[in-house]
């Protein structure tokens, strides 16, 4: 499977940006978890470190935590 999609290309599952417009795509594969969506668990999913970085911003800027909803099930 990773030959196939060395082969083809990939790209950010998040901005669609191909391996070619960022520094670093990192590769995963979501396991079963609380919340991971039975259909997503094998499948491959990718990100960016631009994608990364931008997040990460937004988990931790204290505007967002101050305003944040909770999820609970």
């Amino acid at each position: 499977m990773i030959a196939k999609m060395k082969a083809r290309g990939f790209s950010c599952s998040f901005c669609g940006r191909s391996k070619g417009e960022v520094a670093n795509i990192v590769t995963g594969t979501p396991q079963r978890a609380p919340g991971v969506p039975k259909r997503m668990i094998g499948k491959s999913a990718f990100i960016c470190n631009e994608c990364v970085e931008r997040y990460h911003e937004m988990v931790t800027s204290p505007e967002i935590s101050q305003h944040s909803p909770v999820l609970t099930k």
